[in-house]
C-alpha cells in the first residue's frame, strides 16, 4: 500500500511520504514533481512538461530526460505515484497545499458571501496557514514557474485581502491599519486594500485620515496607472463624508444570492409542511404546490425557499407569473428575474445557469399554465443543477413533478388572525372569549389565510362579534366549494365582502389600480385619477388607506413606492368592472396613460437624461405590454402606434427579442399613418438586425424607406436609410450600406438631429474600423463625439472613446490609446455599460502587454474578467481569456496558454445567441476565435 504523499510548494519546496520528509533528487525533478501536483490530477503532455522544465535551454535529448527523471521519481515515491499514457503523465495522489489554499480561499469568499463570519474566518486562517515562504522557492529559473509563481502570489494577497475583510467585520479596525500599510507597501494598486485602510481608519473615529488616504490612493492609481479610483472606493468616500451609518461597525446580517422578497408579515403556522417540502426539494427537481385562490401556497413556497437558502449557493430566483399578460411574457419575467437581458432569452437563460446550483421559484403558474410547463422541462434537460418550486391551482404534469395539494390552515387559523388583528388594531389583547371567537372566525372563512387576513383587517373598526355575525350573513361562506376547488367561495366571499365595504372613491382607485400589470406607481395612479376628479393628495390618502386594509400592497425600490394587489382581489375587481361595462374605459385611460408617457419618455430617451427615463420604462415594462393588449384588443391603432415608439428602449435596455416582437405586434394592429409606420418599421429593422435576422431586417427596412419617402417624413426615412443601410453592411453588401448611412447622416444633419447624426456617425465608423479604414474612423469619431457633446447624450460617448482609442492605437500613439481607453472605462461604468467598461479594462491590459509589462497586464485582465462574467458579456469573458493566453505564452507558460486558447475555440463553437454591441467589439478588435486559432498556430510553429 503507498503511503500517503504530500507535496508542498507555498515556500521551500517539500516532499513527505507518510510524513517523513522524502528526497526526489534535484531542481528539476523537483520542478517535474511541483508542475504535476499542480495540474490536480490532469494528465500534462510531454511537450509541456519540457517546455516548463527547460524553457529554451534543452537537452540534446529533452524526451529521455523526462523519462529519466519520471523513473527516479516513481523510484522514489512508489511505482505508481505517477501515471503515464500516451498523452502525457499525471500524479495519482496526493496532498498539494497550494490546491488546498485555493480550495480555502474559494471556502473563505463563500462564506463571505453568506455572511458568517466565523466559517469565513477558520477557513481564511488555514489558508494563510499553509504558506512558509514564496511560491515555489528555488523552483522559478523557467518562464512556466515564474508565471506560477506570480499567479500563486496574487492569490495570496487575495487571501490576505479576504482575511482583512474577515477582522474588519469582526470589528478588529483599530488593530488593522498596520497590517494594510504594510500590505499596500507591496500592492499599491489593490483599490480594495486601499478602501479596507479608510474603512479600518473611519470606524477608529479618524474621518480626515481616511479621506486623506483616499486622496493618496487617488494619486497613486493617476500617476501610476493612468486611472481614477472605481465606483466603490468613490462610494466609500462619500459614504465617509456622509457619516452613512450603513459603514459603521455592525453585527453581521446573512445575505444571499437571488431575488426573493422580504416577507413583510409573520409566517404562522405550516411547520410540518415546510419540513415536508423542503424535505421533496431535497430529493426531487420540481415540485408543484396545488391548491385554491387564497389557501397561501405563495407565501408557504417563499417560506419554504427562505429555509433552503443554505442548499442553493448560486441564488433562489422569484419569478412571478401573476404579471403575465399571455405566454409571450413568461420567458420574459423569467429572465428578468434572473437579470439576463437580449436575444434568445431562453437560451441565454439556460445558458446562466448551466452550471448554477440555484432554486427557481415560480408562482402562480396556473395563468400561463402551458408555456411554463414547456420552459420547466427545458430548464430541467439543460440545467441539471437548478430546481423548480412552483405553485399553480393545477398541476404543470411535466415529467418527475411531484405534486402537493396545500390543504387551509388548522388550529394555527386562529392564531394567524389574532396576530394580524393585533397589528390592524395596536393595543388588542384577546381574552379567552376573543380567542373563541377568532377561532369561529377561522371556521366560518374554512381556514383560508387570505380570507382570515382580510377579516383581521377590519378589526380596527369591528369586534369580532360583529365580524362573526357579518360572515353568517353570508351564506356562501359557510357553503364547501367544489371538491375540486374547496374554499373557493370563502376566499370570494370574504374579498366581495371587504369590497363592499370600501367607499365610492377607493373602488375608483382600487379599478384603476386592476388594470395595471406588475404595479402602479403614485404618479400613474394619480394621473389616471384625475378623469374622476381625483389629484395626488387624496389619491396618496386613499392608496394608503387601501394598503392598511390589507386590499393593497406597497413596496419601495429606487426611492419611489409601486402599488399591487393580491390576484384574487384584482379578478373579482375586474369582474365589477366587467359587469358595469366600465372595463373597457379604465383599460383606455390606462393606455392613454402610458402612451402619453412614451411620447414623453422617447425624447428623453435621446437627451442628458436619458439614463433615468431608461430606468422608468424598466419599471413601467409589464405596464406598456398591458397598454398594448389594450389597443390590439379594441383596437385603437392611434395607441399602438405611439406605444411603438419604444423601439430606441428595447434596444438600450438590451432586451432585443422582447423589443421586436412588441414593434411587431402594435404594426399589427394597423391604422397608423405613414410616418409612424415607418419609424416602427425602421426599429424593427434595427432589432431584427441585432438578432442576426438579416432577411426580416432588410424587408423592414426597405418597408420603412418607401413609407418615409410617400409620407414624406425626413425623420422616419433618415433612421430608415440608417438602420437599412446597418442590416446591408451586415449582408456584405458595403457599397450600398455606405450610399445608405451616407444618406441618413445627410438627412439628420439637415434636421438639426444631432442624436441622428452621432448614431449613424457611430455606425460609418465600426463599418470602417472592421475594413482598417484608420482615416475614416477617425473623422467619424469625432463627429459622432462632438455631436453626443452637444446633446450630454453619454450612451454614444462611450464607443465614440473606443473607436477614438482604436484610431490612437493603429497611429501608434499608445498614450492616447491608454487615456481614451481610460476614460471610456471610466464613463462607461459609470452608467452602467458594464460589457463596455470590461472591454475598455482588457484594452488597457493589451496595451500593457504590448509595452512588456506583464503584472499591470495581467492585473488589468483579471480585473477585466471579472467585470465581463459579472456582465454576463461572454464575448468579452472570451476577448480576456484570449489575452491571458497571450500573457501566458510570452512568460512561457505554453501549456496555460493552449488551454485557454482551446477554450475560447470551444466557446466559439458552441451554439449560443449573439449579443447587442459584439459587433462594435468585434470590429475594434477582431473575433476572439480567430486570435485563439492564431495564438494556436503559433505554439505550435513554437514547438
Amino acid at each position: 500500500m503507498q503511503e500517503p504523499l504530500e507535496i508542498r510548494v507555498l515556500g521551500p519546496f517539500e516532499v513527505l511520504t507518510g510524513g517523513v520528509p522524502a528526497d526526489v533528487g534535484g531542481s528539476k525533478r523537483q520542478g517535474l514533481l511541483a508542475m504535476l501536483a499542480l495540474r490536480q490530477g490532469r494528465v500534462t503532455g510531454v511537450e509541456g512538461l519540457v517546455d516548463a522544465l527547460w524553457g529554451e535551454e534543452l537537452p540534446s535529448a529533452p524526451r529521455n530526460a523526462l523519462h529519466h527523471h519520471i523513473a527516479r521519481l516513481r523510484a522514489a515515491l512508489g511505482e505508481d505515484s505517477i501515471l503515464g499514457s500516451a498523452d502525457g503523465y499525471a500524479l495519482k495522489e496526493a496532498s498539494v497545499d497550494a490546491v488546498r489554499f485555493e480550495g480555502l480561499l474559494a471556502d473563505t469568499r463563500s462564506a463571505l458571501r453568506d455572511r458568517d463570519v466565523s466559517a469565513a474566518a477558520d477557513a481564511v486562517a488555514s489558508a494563510l496557514a499553509l504558506w512558509r515562504g514564496p511560491a515555489l522557492q528555488g523552483l522559478t529559473g523557467t518562464e512556466w514557474f515564474g508565471a506560477e509563481a506570480r499567479r500563486l502570489e496574487t492569490l495570496y494577497v487575495d487571501a490576505l485581502e479576504e482575511d482583512l475583510e474577515v477582522r474588519l467585520a469582526l470589528g478588529e479596525h483599530r488593530e488593522l491599519a498596520p497590517a494594510l500599510r504594510s500590505a499596500l507597501a507591496d500592492n499599491p494598486f489593490r483599490e480594495r486594500l486601499w478602501g479596507q485602510l479608510m474603512l479600518a481608519l473611519y470606524r477608529s473615529g479618524r474621518q480626515a485620515d481616511a479621506l486623506e488616504t483616499f486622496q493618496e490612493a487617488r494619486s497613486v492609481l493617476a500617476d501610476e496607472l493612468g486611472l481614477e479610483p472605481g465606483p466603490e472606493l468613490r462610494r466609500l468616500q462619500e459614504a465617509i463624508l456622509a457619516h452613512d451609518p450603513g459603514i459603521a461597525a455592525a453585527p453581521v446580517v446573512r445575505r444571499r444570492r437571488g431575488n426573493l422578497p422580504a416577507p413583510s408579515t409573520s409566517f404562522v403556522g405550516r411547520e410540518e409542511e415546510l419540513r415536508e417540502i423542503a424535505g421533496l426539494l431535497a430529493e426531487h427537481r420540481l415540485v408543484t404546490l396545488t391548491g385554491p385562490p387564497g389557501v397561501g401556497k405563495s407565501r408557504l413556497a417563499l417560506e419554504t425557499a427562505r429555509s433552503c437558502e443554505e442548499e442553493f449557493p448560486d441564488g433562489i430566483w422569484f419569478v412571478d407569473l401573476a404579471r403575465a399578460g399571455g405566454t409571450d411574457d413568461v420567458v420574459r419575467l423569467l429572465a428578468h428575474a434572473v437579470d439576463v437581458r437580449g436575444s434568445d432569452l431562453l437560451s441565454r437563460v439556460g445558458s446562466r445557469l448551466r452550471d448554477a446550483r440555484a432554486l427557481l421559484l415560480l408562482d402562480a403558474c396556473e395563468r400561463v399554465l402551458v408555456e411554463a410547463a414547456r420552459i420547466v422541462s427545458a430548464l430541467l434537460a439543460d440545467c441539471p443543477g437548478v430546481r423548480f418550486l412552483a405553485t399553480s391551482r393545477e398541476a404543470l404534469h411535466v415529467a418527475g413533478e411531484v405534486r402537493v395539494p396545500v390543504a387551509p390552515l388548522d388550529v394555527s387559523a386562529a392564531d394567524l388572525f389574532l396576530q394580524r388583528a393585533r397589528a390592524a388594531r395596536p393595543g388588542f389583547e384577546p381574552d379567552a372569549d376573543d380567542t373563541a371567537l377568532a377561532a369561529e372566525i377561522a371556521r366560518r372563512v374554512d381556514g383560508l389565510p387570505l380570507a382570515i387576513e382580510l377579516a383581521a383587517s377590519r378589526t380596527n373598526v369591528l369586534g369580532l362579534e360583529e365580524l362573526v355575525s357579518i360572515l353568517g350573513h353570508r351564506p356562501s361562506l359557510l357553503r364547501d366549494g367544489p371538491a375540486s376547488d374547496p374554499g373557493r367561495g370563502a376566499s370570494r366571499e370574504l374579498v366581495e365582502w371587504s369590497y363592499d365595504l370600501l367607499h365610492g372613491d377607493e373602488k375608483t382607485l382600487l379599478q384603476q389600480l386592476a388594470v395595471h400589470r406588475g404595479g402602479a406607481s403614485l404618479a400613474s395612479l394619480t394621473a389616471i385619477a384625475t378623469t374622476h376628479g381625483l389629484d395626488e393628495a387624496p389619491v396618496a390618502y386613499l392608496v394608503a388607506g387601501l394598503a392598511d386594509k390589507s386590499i393593497v400592497s406597497a413596496s419601495f425600490s429606487d426611492g419611489g413606492a409601486r402599488y399591487d394587489m393580491l390576484d384574487t382581489v384584482r379578478d373579482y375587481v375586474l369582474e365589477q368592472l366587467t359587469e358595469s361595462g366600465r372595463l373597457s374605459g379604465a383599460r383606455r385611460a390606462h393606455a392613454e396613460y402610458f402612451a402619453a408617457l412614451v411620447d414623453e419618455g422617447c425624447v428623453g430617451l435621446r437627451g442628458p437624461d436619458w439614463l433615468n427615463w431608461e430606468r422608468r420604462f424598466e419599471r413601467e415594462n409589464d405596464n406598456f405590454w398591458a397598454a398594448l393588449a389594450y389597443a390590439q384588443e379594441a383596437p385603437d391603432p392611434a395607441v399602438a402606434a405611439r406605444l411603438g415608439m419604444l423601439g430606441w428602449y428595447f434596444t438600450v435596455a438590451e432586451r432585443i427579442s422582447e423589443g421586436r416582437r412588441f414593434l411587431e405586434l402594435a404594426l399589427s394592429v394597423g391604422g397608423a399613418d405613414a410616418a409612424a409606420e415607418a419609424d416602427l418599421l425602421a426599429h424593427v429593422c434595427y432589432l431584427a438586425t441585432e438578432e442576426l435576422d438579416l432577411d426580416g431586417a432588410r424587408e423592414a427596412g426597405q418597408r420603412a424607406v418607401a413609407l418615409a419617402e410617400t409620407a414624406e417624413a425626413p425623420r422616419a426615412s433618415a433612421l430608415g436609410h440608417l438602420t437599412l443601410g446597418l442590416a446591408l453592411a451586415y449582408s456584405g453588401e458595403e457599397e450600398q450600406a455606405e450610399a445608405m448611412i451616407q444618406q441618413a447622416t445627410a438627412e439628420f444633419d439637415a434636421s438639426g438631429d444631432d442624436w441622428g447624426v452621432a448614431a449613424s456617425s457611430l455606425i460609418r465608423a465600426t463599418g470602417a474600423a472592421r475594413a482598417g479604414d484608420v482615416a475614416t474612423v477617425a473623422a467619424m469619431a469625432a463627429a459622432a463625439h462632438r455631436r453626443a457633446d452637444a446633446i450630454g447624450y453619454d450612451a454614444f460617448r462611450v464607443p465614440a472613446l473606443l473607436l477614438e482609442a482604436w484610431v490612437a492605437e493603429r497611429s501608434r500613439e499608445g498614450p492616447d490609446a491608454v487615456e481614451a481607453y481610460r476614460r471610456a472605462f471610466e464613463l462607461a461604468r459609470r452608467i452602467e455599460f458594464d460589457d463596455h467598461a470590461a472591454f475598455a479594462l482588457a484594452r488597457l491590459g493589451a496595451e500593457a502587454l504590448s509595452r512588456g509589462d506583464l503584472r499591470e497586464a495581467e492585473e488589468l485582465q483579471r480585473q477585466a474578467l471579472r467585470a465581463a462574467d459579472d456582465a454576463h458579456a461572454t464575448w468579452v469573458v472570451a476577448y480576456v481569456r484570449v489575452q491571458l493566453g497571450h500573457i501566458a505564452a510570452t512568460a512561457g507558460a505554453m501549456s496555460d496558454s493552449e488551454r485557454l486558447y482551446r477554450e475560447v475555440i470551444e466557446w466559439s463553437e458552441a451554439q449560443r445567441p449573439h449579443q447587442a454591441r459584439e459587433s462594435l467589439f468585434d470590429a475594434l478588435a477582431g473575433t476572439p476565435a480567430a486570435a485563439a486559432a492564431v495564438g494556436l498556430e503559433e505554439i505550435a510553429a513554437r514547438t
